[in-house]
């Protein structure tokens, strides 16, 4: 019997040759006209079949919970994805990934998290007390300089000071590989790919080398530490699935964080009352430090509202391991199904006048509105972001920390662009000029390094 599939683009090599073009030029824009010429699923046919697209909550909804159980991550961007994360709880099923999330979940408990929240406090004072009014700094770079001292000193104890241009460099080349095609015959040594595999080598050196400074070295009570001794113990990690859980978080539990908040202060340089706004809650707390205990809704509300107009993870991918039914359609098993978060929360239906920046949206009040998995920027169900609370908690005490002192302001002429790679990058980094505001309470700078563990 024939599958009776949603309207799409014909598969004929014409098509296909204008879907190449259409996405390598402008992919968001490629996406969002056809949805609005196909609806809210639609199906594409290519040379492995097809797959099926799609934006709507309830389609989301179904894929990511309500048959979460029949979804797997055999899809071609986890193919891709696999090359440098290897069988990470990214790109594992099943027993696998089961076993994997219950070896990392104790380091994401409640009582770790308030542990996490002063060193996360501690590295963003540290940055705050080196910044200086007028000076000039690509923010995008700064945040990931931030975010990754954060995970290295909460989940590994290590400073990663001298390697951030390393990893830099790594995580460029890693999202180029991932996400650029590449027709040309897998025996061709292309520079492409050499660059790509030297990155990777880069990542295992630095993940390899805390793993052998650590079994060399005292214990700690950290990630790392867990995984270590889940390694020594009979029936634990192997040390390839070490390294894949390492790398794994190593490079997830930075590389979101950092573009979110990059696109957060974008956002704030553009929306001077919003910027207000989220000033005059932070100056209620009198000059000190935030804690994970300080309500701080207004400054939730903005950076929930950046990662929904700016999700760092855009799209979803999924297959089902049997057939389906999702909008009305039978979807085969093996079939690939992708999930356009940037879509959905572009949606107006959802998200009315979606591009302006309105952190009241999601208010207790209006939150509570939206449907649901309208706003699902750590995905949804049981293969939700494992790492959610601890971003939440990462973004808001930074944004709040850094904001008490500083505002960024734009640089003339600098050019802002999406960059959808593996993130939603700002293709051109963010370079900006920090403002102290007036009345800021000064405090003495600490000497580089001082809170580093």
């Amino acid at each position: 019997m024939d599958v009776v599939r949603p309207n799409g683009p014909d598969g004929g090599m014409a098509s296909r040759v204008r879907t190449l073009i259409g996405f390598g030029t402008d992919p968001l824009g490629f996406v969002q006209r056809r949805f609005e010429t196909y609806g809210d699923i639609y199906y594409v046919k290519n040379a492995r079949g097809g797959f099926y697209v799609m934006k709507h909550p309830e389609h989301i909804h179904a894929v990511l919970v309500t048959q979460a159980a029949k979804m797997r991550k055999e899809h071609s961007a986890f193919e891709l994805l696999s090359r440098v994360v290897g069988d990470g709880l990214l790109t594992t099923d099943g027993d696998v990934w089961r076993r994997q999330r219950r070896l990392l979940q104790p380091a994401f408990s409640q009582a770790r998290l308030a542990t996490y929240s002063t060193a996360i406090v501690d590295e963003a004072v540290r940055m705050r007390d080196q910044l200086t009014s007028g000076q000039e700094l690509d923010v995008s770079r700064a945040m990931m300089e931030l975010t990754l001292r954060v995970v290295c000193r909460t989940l590994f104890s290590h400073d990663p000071r001298g390697e951030t241009d390393d990893v830099a460099n790594a995580m460029s080349a890693l999202q180029d590989g991932v996400s650029t095609p590449d027709f040309l015959p897998s025996w061709l040594p292309t520079p492409h790919r050499r660059r790509f595999r030297d990155s990777v080598a880069a990542i295992d050196r630095i993940v390899y080398r805390m793993i052998g400074e650590r079994r060399s070295g005292p214990a700690a009570d950290d990630l790392l530490q867990s995984l270590i001794t889940a390694s020594d113990e009979q029936g634990g990690l192997s040390e390839k699935e070490m390294r894949d859980q390492l790398v794994t978080l190593f490079l997830a539990g930075h590389e979101t964080t950092s573009h979110a908040l990059t696109w957060t202060w974008y956002l704030l340089s553009q929306n001077p009352e919003a910027a207000r706004k989220l000033r005059e809650e932070l100056d209620t707390l009198g000059g000190r430090a935030p804690t994970l205990d300080d309500p701080l809704p207004y400054t939730d509300m903005v950076i929930k509202e950046s990662m929904r107009m700016f999700p760092p993870v855009y799209l979803l991918a999924r297959s089902p391991a049997e057939d389906v039914e999702i909008g009305g359609y039978t979807i085969p098993r093996g079939t690939e199904i992708v999930l356009w978060i940037y879509m959905t929360h572009h949606d107006p239906r959802w998200f009315p006048e979606p591009e302006r920046f309105r952190p009241e949206r999601f208010a207790a009040d209006n939150e509570s509105k939206l449907p649901k998995n309208a706003y699902v920027p750590f995905g949804a169900g049981p293969r939700a972001c494992i790492g959610k609370q601890f971003a939440t908690i990462e973004a808001r005490l930074l944004l709040a920390t850094l904001a008490q002192r500083f505002a960024f302001d734009l640089v003339p002429g600098h050019r802002v662009a999406m960059r959808p790679r593996v993130t939603l990058n700002p293709k051109f980094g963010m370079r900006m000029t920090a403002r102290a505001h007036a009345n800021a309470a000064a405090a003495p700078a600490r000497p580089l390094g001082a809170s580093a563990p």
